[in-house]
């Protein structure tokens, strides 16, 4: 069972949960009624969760928080108040709170909330804590074997590779290799190229014999073997593969060969002798064996390396993708408790608990938006036609010098300006006027979009990006930059506060096109 440690001052309220919890069979409580005395209980005897109040004389629940967090690191922290303000969310949140739930009317009601958050909270701890573990002895393997193994991005940059490819090519750091291109280390980089189209077809390559360049420029001989990486979406999204110092084994096929022509002349000029020719054999048989004897080492370190990886893989495919059955569910209980209960207070919670579930379920949807991002390659698209064509009484919209701009963006480009347009509507106050604009700077080609509202503080001008960030779903605006920074566009906000937001996008060269109309030079 999971142990759990109640903080509270009031004894009524902790009696009440500690016997409805261990009444469910799957926990067993221990209570304290101050901060003080529950840090003085954990550091004497650890427990799998935590549930505080709030509001406590001395130290208050985010104080509580703040010193969990400090000496017993991500302990599930359950804050379980009747407090409903948005600032203390805010902090406990900001502080790493597990859970934040609000306190009913009727304890009896939320016990089974109680118990599922707690199970929920552990097993997610448990979970996180086994994939460390895997990540840490997928690490360890990686960092051991004595082949080097690799991976790029669809672009072909290095994006991870073992130390063992320091001393092969006699780098001092893994910095001065991670995000350069691979051809960069090709003796012929046409060959990479050739080498990727046979990959891309064959989806697998195992022993293809390159010639890379060392730090110093000299040529080394290695064995590559390869396969392609393939996303979520069955999209290409980069190569993987072992690289296999094989200098020794061609200074030795040289030496076979040699010995071999050797030997050959020795029988042609002098016909040999049996003894002579069964020595060479045995020498030669002796370096196989040795040959072998590596193979079977590496294909040894190989399969262990995939055996981690597959770990891996398990445990990084864990989704969430059941939050709305759980929703759904949560729901329907809602629905049977409202058809029993006639008591209007109750009925008011319950009308809270449908509006806070229904928001999940809104922010869920919302976010599906963000699913599709980079899902498809990036396209040549009209400035003019991403521009929401909306008619609202009071709101005059301006666009100046858009006509023939297009910009290499997203497939989904247009929610950029939807957002923006959103935006504008629900925080900029009484908004008359939004105008549209473009220009060339540096360049660069500099899109603005701007309002007469009530702008945005200077503190905020970059928080209004971060995710979560805002007074709604607080994804709009993190959404509008991850769209565009897919093609390298940036945004930023340079409005004055009380006179109006603007929104200032910024495409590189090369990122746009401007066709010229008749009569331009």
């Amino acid at each position: 069972m999971i142990s759990v440690l109640h903080v509270d001052d009031e004894c009524g309220l902790l009696e009440a949960v500690k016997l409805s919890l261990e009444d469910t069979g799957a926990c067993i409580v221990d209570t304290a009624e101050s901060a003080e005395l529950a840090i003085e209980m954990f550091r004497s005897h650890p427990y799998d969760a935590i549930i505080s109040d709030y509001a406590m004389p001395g130290t208050n629940g985010i104080d509580l928080l703040k010193q969990v967090r400090k000496e017993f690191g991500d302990i599930p922290f359950i804050l379980y108040t009747i407090i409903p303000r948005e600032d203390v969310l805010i902090e406990a949140i900001n502080y790493g709170v597990t859970f934040y739930l609000q306190k009913g009317t009727e304890q009896g009601l939320q016990t089974a909330e109680l118990v599922h958050v707690i199970d929920q909270a552990v097993t997610r701890r448990i979970t996180e804590q086994a994939l460390l573990e895997s990540e840490n002895r997928y690490r360890t393997i990686i960092e051991n074997i004595i082949d080097v193994y690799y991976r790029t991005d669809s672009e072909g940059t290095l994006v991870f590779i073992s130390p063992s490819v320091l001393p092969m090519l006699g780098y001092n750091s893994l910095d001065e290799l991670l995000g350069r291109k691979t051809g960069e280390f090709w003796k012929h980089p046409s060959e990479r190229d050739t080498l990727i189209s046979i990959l891309k077809e064959k989806k697998e390559i195992r022993d293809y014999e390159v010639t890379l360049l060392t730090k110093t420029g000299d040529d080394i001989q290695v064995a590559v073997s390869l396969r392609i990486c393939i996303n979520e979406k069955g999209e290409f999204d980069g190569v993987e593969g072992i690289i296999r110092d094989i200098s020794e084994r061609k200074k030795i096929e040289y030496e076979l060969i040699t010995k071999n022509l050797e030997l050959e002349k020795i029988n042609r000029e002098l016909s040999g002798t049996l003894e002579e020719l069964t020595s060479t054999q045995t020498a030669l048989a002796e370096r196989n064996q040795e040959l072998l004897t590596r193979e079977a080492s590496q294909k040894r370190s190989a399969a262990a390396l995939k055996r981690a990886n597959k770990q891996l893989n398990l445990l990084s495919s864990i989704t969430r993708h059941d939050i709305l059955n759980q929703i759904t569910a949560l729901n329907g209980y809602l629905t049977l408790i409202r058809d029993e209960i006639r008591d209007e207070e109750v009925a008011r919670y319950l009308d809270k608990l449908e509006s806070v579930a229904g928001t999940i379920e809104t922010q869920i949807a919302f976010t599906r938006v963000y699913q599709d991002l980079g899902s498809q390659e990036p396209q040549w698209l009209d400035v003019k036609n991403l521009i929401p064509h909306v008619t609202l009484s009071g709101l005059t919209i301006i666009e100046s010098n858009l006509d023939n701009i297009r910009i290499f963006a997203d497939p989904i480009a247009g929610k950029v300006f939807e957002n923006l347009f959103d935006n504008t509507i629900r925080h900029g106050g009484d908004v008359s006027r939004i105008e549209i604009t473009a220009r060339k700077e540096s360049g660069h080609l500099i899109i603005t979009w701007e309002d007469n509202g009530i702008g945005i503080p200077t503190p905020e001008k970059e928080l209004i990006f971060n995710r979560g960030y805002g007074k709604n779903t607080g994804l709009g605006l993190f959404l509008v930059r991850e769209i565009l920074l897919i093609t390298g566009i940036t945004i930023r906000e340079i409005g004055t506060e009380q006179k109006g937001a603007i929104f200032e996008i910024s495409v590189p060269e090369g990122g746009y096109e401007i066709e010229k109309t008749k009569g331009d030079a």
